[in-house]
């Protein structure tokens, strides 16, 4: 069995496959297989996807061609599909640095020293942000975004700081944090959550991702949000809360309870309750400019 396992959802992204799955086989550390899911592609991914299965059958596995499940849910379906004891996300349209499983996975087998393999445990790296021609946007998503990657958990409510495509999470925490919820907003969201609270997240001060950015990406790199998105954005925060308490509430102390319980709350409740409860429970996103347009909108 390999030791770690790639997981790659696919929808429509047959002009960029060859260059991740290429960039995959220059991993400096060999011990990994590549287990897709395809969400009912409509291009031609599945003949690219079936052509590098044939070159190469011990490393890449074609598993599911099924109906559309959506981004987050394909992720979790590869989850519950994986057998591994080391997890990574793979988006379709990005370049892995050589190193990128070596490195993570030394540092999450580390962590495991410290902390025991029974601890839900995640590392994930910074990221280089490129265009759709891969030149050079931002040396660091960290920086570009003014991410604080050593944030509390009470922060991982409302802010993420963990892409799934730059990140190594062990079966504790895959067993843990899948499958998911409805009210998850997304898989890496939903598994950073988990192993904030839980577990132990550990950053790689170092970009190991060319995170490309073109018209068709899912999520982006973009900055600025309008006001209908930040109400709804409080919304899914609100959501995400809900379905934490159901799967994990009976693990809480009383106060962290009350404090989820009142962000799941706010989407029940008017703006000026929101707003009350933002300030007295303290849901900040990182930057004055950030917090003023949620006071604003919320």
């Amino acid at each position: 069995m390999a030791q770690v396992q790639i997981l790659l959802s696919t929808w429509n992204g047959a002009p960029w496959l060859d260059e991740l799955l290429e960039s995959l086989l220059q991993q400096t550390k060999s011990s990994w297989e590549l287990l897709i899911r395809d969400d009912a592609s409509t291009d031609e991914s599945i003949k690219h996807l079936m052509a590098w299965q044939k070159r190469y059958p011990h490393k890449v596995k074609l598993l599911e061609a099924g109906s559309r499940l959506g981004c987050a849910a394909s992720f979790s379906r590869l989850v519950e599909l994986s057998t591994a004891p080391y997890l990574m996300f793979c988006d379709q349209d990005d370049v892995w640095f050589a190193e990128k499983v070596e490195l993570s996975l030394a540092r999450l087998q580390a962590l495991e020293v410290k902390q025991g393999s029974t601890t839900p445990l995640l590392v994930h790296s910074d990221l280089t942000v490129l265009n759709e021609d891969k030149s050079l946007i931002a040396p660091s998503f960290w920086a570009l975004r003014d991410f604080d990657v050593h944030q509390a958990k009470k922060d991982y409510l409302v802010s993420n700081v963990v892409s799934g495509c730059a990140c190594m999470f062990n079966r504790t925490a895959a067993n843990l944090a899948f499958p998911l919820p409805q009210g998850a907003i997304l898989h890496d969201r939903w598994l950073a959550l988990v192993c904030a609270w839980f577990g132990k997240i550990v950053a790689l001060d170092r970009p190991l991702i060319g995170y490309r950015q073109h018209s068709g990406n899912v999520v982006g790199a973009r900055v600025r949000v309008g006001r209908l998105e930040i109400a709804e954005r409080i919304n899914s925060w609100s959501r995400q809360a809900e379905s934490f308490l159901e799967c994990f509430g009976k693990q809480l102390s009383r106060a962290d309870y009350h404090q989820i319980q009142a962000l799941a709350n706010l989407q029940y409740e008017c703006a000026w309750q929101r707003r009350r409860h933002i300030l007295k429970y303290r849901f900040f996103k990182s930057g004055i400019a950030a917090n003023l347009a949620l006071m604003l909108f919320a």
